[in-house]
């Protein structure tokens, strides 16, 4: 075998001469081995320039991504701080709104509770660079503590609505205006000490004297349920003809010296319902509406709780 050797015979088409070239078994082990050598080195070189090639357009893209994506954290960081502006603004809005409705303001600490530190550790931040690490967590932590505010206005919001509600009803209830039309009658005798027209000796008087024609209309001063609806009643004597209702929360009216009573005990009103006429029955020297206040049963001026509408105990 080691003796034995391979011609090779090559010839042209054009032209008359052969030539030929005889190779022994280690001569072509030598070429062969050769050959795949350089093939070797030629896909090395190929790979590894393809390789740095690569490399070269992921690091030119991964620049570009962080260029981006830093440029977004900018943007963020900017929408974040227009938010947390307008949140002052809630926050202020807020606490007007509690005041006025007869409730504490909130503390910044209480905004603020549970917000603070790093928070929670994201792996997968890790996989960015240092700076865009700290921005990301930055807008974390910024964004956790708008959401707690938010939650929190959201709340009071909730409170301050269930407080009006809840004092809509109990102002509905409580005596604040005029039981005649304002521009009727005037006051005659005021809350207080007085001379009594029937024993000309001082004595207190638990309400006020309206004076105005009989059958002038006579309205509930504020919601509530008819207590008493007297029809019968003695000259000369007590309120005569009269109305008390029960207003609730400890409230309750009197309208007496009525020439008609339109209600009956067990019913329900509402403020400005008409309820009555105003006239002389009873313990009256001329035709007027004499009307009490009573705050757990005991007399209030009346006119303080009309002065303006407002009301004043």
């Amino acid at each position: 075998m080691r003796d034995k050797k391979i011609k090779l015979i090559y010839f042209s088409t054009h032209a008359s001469e052969v030539k030929s070239v005889n190779l022994t078994w280690k001569r072509i082990l030598s070429i062969m081995f050769s050959s795949f050598v350089v093939m070797l080195l030629l896909v090395g070189s190929s790979i590894a320039l393809f390789t740095d090639a690569y490399h070269n357009v992921r690091i030119a893209s991964l620049s570009k991504t962080n260029q981006i994506l830093n440029g977004q954290l900018q943007l963020l960081n900017t929408k974040v701080a227009e938010i947390e502006t307008e949140m002052q603004v809630v926050e202020r809005s807020d606490d007007a709104m509690r005041i006025k409705n007869g409730l504490p303001r909130f503390d910044e600490d209480l905004r603020r509770v549970g917000i603070g530190g790093a928070g929670e550790e994201n792996p997968e931040l890790n996989v960015l660079p240092p700076d865009l690490q700290g921005q990301t967590k930055q807008i974390s932590v910024a964004v956790s503590e708008l959401a707690r505010r938010m939650q929190l206005h959201q709340e009071n919001i909730a409170e301050v609505s269930a407080k009006m509600q809840k004092d809509s009803v109990l102002y509905k209830h409580i005596p604040s205006i005029r039981p005649v039309d304002d521009q009727y009658g005037h006051v005659t005798d005021k809350f207080g000490m007085r001379i009594d027209p029937f024993i000309d000796r001082a004595k207190h008087h638990n309400g006020i004297d309206i004076s105005v024609e009989t059958g002038t209309e006579v309205y509930a001063t504020a919601a509530g349920r008819v207590e008493k609806a007297e029809n019968v009643y003695t000259p000369w004597a007590g309120y005569g003809k009269h109305i008390v209702i029960d207003h609730g929360n400890g409230y309750k009216t009197l309208y007496g010296h009525l020439s008609k009573v339109y209600i009956k005990v067990g019913q329900k009103v509402d403020r400005w319902n008409l309820i009555g006429l105003v006239g002389e029955t009873g313990r009256a020297t001329g035709p007027h509406l004499h009307y009490e206040v009573l705050l757990d049963g005991k007399s209030l001026n009346p006119e303080r709780n009309m002065l303006e509408g407002q009301i004043i105990n």
